[in-house]
């Protein structure tokens, strides 16, 4: 199933958004309810190339923006979905602002039955750090009162905590994570993602701020390994596995389609190429392949 953009407005100005400003700018009808139905319909006949990333994906469903918070019937658009959809894993794809309402959050859980899970963006351990990123001021605690809301409201919802690290992030990736353990210690009630960011939308053309190497978010990761021991369930997406250490490798998932993947030469001597991802092609064509090297 796809990636679908629910709605193409969002009240956060992420310096690292794949999205390009562009995409905020096109007229909001062909994300209303009526075409969003529309669309649905007639992907579920097979009728043509519907949506553009992961058309083929079988098995789950992102809902995606933008903001799909902010979509003007995004109660009706939910119910629509898992009514279509019963047995799909649904992940919403969101900042976690809107939740900071006690009663949307209450209506949101009313509204995602299972199998359905929600993917919250944080990007620091306190405002300082993730305002800037967010570009918007008081976007820390509305996020962090969102998170709080979903686990005392909505206890069968599935949360993920997603990290993007980036140079803006890297640094504060340790205090981030003591943060979580500090703020939400049962680490059974939601997962952690760390992922490398990618260059496209925004963070290509913020690329001299947030630009980051894998060689220098790899030296990070390590020291916070004792942290990432005491999470239940942490993922690290986007990684090549011979720029992880031997302890986190198990922990690297392959997220990308082939389309938006490399294996440089270096890769065809490596032990591990089948369940590694290689590189992203736009890291390798801003980077190149230098810091990979096979392993055995």
């Amino acid at each position: 199933m796809p990636d679908i953009a629910v709605w193409n407005k969002c009240d956060n100005r992420c310096v690292m958004c794949t999205n390009m400003t562009s995409f905020a700018l096109q007229h909001s009808g062909q994300y209303r309810l009526k075409a969003q139905v529309e669309k649905m319909e007639r992907y579920l006949k097979g009728l043509g190339k519907i949506y553009l990333k992961n058309p083929d994906k079988a098995g789950y469903v992102n809902l995606t923006g933008g903001e799909p918070t902010l979509h003007p019937d995004f109660f009706p658009l939910l119910a629509y979905f898992r009514r279509r959809l019963p047995g799909t894993p649904i992940t919403l794809l969101s900042n976690g602002r809107r939740f900071a309402d006690r009663k949307f959050a209450a209506k949101f859980a009313a509204a995602a039955r299972p199998p359905f899970g929600a993917a919250i963006a944080l990007h620091g351990p306190n405002a300082k750090v993730h305002d800037p990123v967010a570009g918007v001021r008081g976007a820390f605690g509305q996020t962090v009162k969102g998170l709080e809301n979903l686990f005392s409201l909505a206890p069968e919802l599935a949360v993920e905590i997603r990290i993007i690290l980036h140079k803006k992030t890297i640094a504060a990736l340790p205090a981030t994570l003591k943060f979580l353990l500090e703020k939400f210690p049962d680490t059974s009630r939601y997962s952690v993602t760390l992922i490398h960011y990618e260059i496209e939308g925004m963070s290509e053309t913020n690329h001299k701020s947030v630009g980051l190497k894998f060689a220098a978010s790899s030296k990070v990761l390590d020291r916070a390994l004792p942290l990432i021991r005491r999470f239940a369930d942490l993922r690290l997406y986007h990684f090549p596995l011979c720029q992880v250490s031997p302890e986190l490798r198990p922990l690297c998932r392959v997220t990308l389609p082939r389309e938006d993947r490399i294996y440089p030469p270096v890769c065809g001597r490596c032990a591990v190429k089948k369940r590694c991802l290689g590189l992203m092609l736009e890291y390798y064509k801003k980077f190149g392949a230098a810091e990979l090297k096979a392993l055995r």
